[in-house]
């Protein structure tokens, strides 16, 4: 059974004994650690995230110097340094920041440039998303073709294929550094489609379970959004994607189908938006409860390992009792078993260390006509 943040730290508190606020956030720390060794342990936990190329540009200067220049705009992208060729067909290597409209470079122009456009090859760096932990793979979409870039591991290797400034219409190589994603050759289009596979960052678990009513006809199969009655998610952040936070929220028989349901975000107060719709019917002669949990991102069915793990380091390491320790541990120990069985038997989101066969993604299987 899905155990949410809430249940979760009211089992361990129940089971240690102590439900003293000092142990109640002792509990969430350990059932934090717990959940995310098992997510790392057992599972891929991946995402993909995707972006969009920026190609060639033709920018327009204000002012300038022989060694500096004002742009018309504040420049968008992050901060970095690139081909540009100027009005007059000098070319030099110019720095860019990130939110600023002066440009500068080092070597002097031999005439100034005050005024004019000047062209720039396109965007190399890319900043990485915030919650990403490791990447898996960097991929760019043109037409129907997917075109996979291969990762470069140092600087030194890094620097060496960046001898030139070479555009293409798809990257060969990408390589990380301080949370931006590089590509070579450069991006010669504007528009193409970037997709990263990676491992996210396992969010912490930290919101309480929060109860409340739905209107009536507030929520209806087939639909994706809740209306509640007064204002229950006052609490919330309003209009910002929260999947990676896992809150979920489950509408109790008879005017609810009792499943959860996976939250985007919230739209106001007293509404929000489910990332699936609503499967079955509720009944629509009146309003109903709802219970909104911050949930693992864990298996379900697995959740009170979470708390096992947890009361095995609480009862071994903090509160000396190895009677306890034994028992509890014993317990994590068939829950463990229990779950790789599952997983070696099931299709799920899993990565048991085996090494997964290459394969090109433009190879497609056609039935014969």
């Amino acid at each position: 059974m899905a155990l949410s943040f809430s249940a979760l730290t009211n089992q361990f508190l129940t089971l240690s004994l102590n439900s003293s606020p000092a142990n109640k956030t002792l509990a969430g720390q350990l059932i934090n650690q717990e959940h995310r060794y098992l997510l790392l342990r057992y599972f891929d936990n991946e995402r993909s995230f995707t972006m969009t190329t920026v190609g060639p540009q033709t920018l327009a200067i204000t002012a300038g110097t022989s060694t500096t220049a004002t742009l018309s705009s504040a420049w968008t992208y992050n901060s970095c340094q690139q081909l540009v060729v100027f009005s007059d067909g000098e070319q030099r290597t110019v720095f860019f920041t990130q939110g600023n409209t002066t440009i500068t470079w080092q070597s002097a122009l031999t005439t100034t440039q005050t005024t004019g456009n000047i062209s720039c090859v396109g965007v190399q760096s890319y900043r990485m998303p915030a919650n990403i932990s490791k990447l898996k793979t960097a991929s760019i979409t043109i037409g129907q073709l997917v075109y996979i870039a291969y990762p470069v591991n140092s600087v030194q290797e890094w620097v060496k294929v960046n001898a030139l400034p070479y555009t293409a219409a798809y990257p060969a190589y990408f390589f990380l550094y301080n949370d931006e994603l590089q590509f070579w050759p450069i991006p010669s289009s504007t528009g193409q489609i970037i997709t990263l596979y990676a491992q996210i960052t396992t969010p912490d678990l930290s919101y309480a379970d929060v109860t409340g009513t739905i209107a009536s006809l507030g929520m209806s199969v087939g639909s994706n959004t809740i209306t509640a009655s007064g204002t229950p998610f006052a609490n919330f952040p309003a209009n910002v994607d929260l999947t990676f936070t896992n809150l979920q929220i489950v509408a109790a028989p008879p005017n609810g189908d009792g499943l959860n349901y996976q939250i985007q975000n919230f739209t106001s107060f007293a509404s929000a938006t489910l990332l699936k719709p609503v499967v079955y019917a509720p009944n629509q002669t009146g309003s109903g409860t709802f219970t909104i949990g911050q949930y693992p991102l864990l298996d379900g069915d697995f959740h009170d390992a979470i708390v096992y793990g947890a009361l095995r380091t609480y009862f071994s390491s903090i509160v000396t009792d190895q009677v306890k320790s034994a028992y509890f541990g014993g317990l994590y120990q068939e829950r463990l078993n229990r779950m790789e069985f599952y997983l070696s038997n099931k299709q799920t989101n899993v990565d048991l260390g085996a090494t997964p066969l290459p394969r090109n993604p433009n190879l497609f299987l056609y039935a014969p006509k």
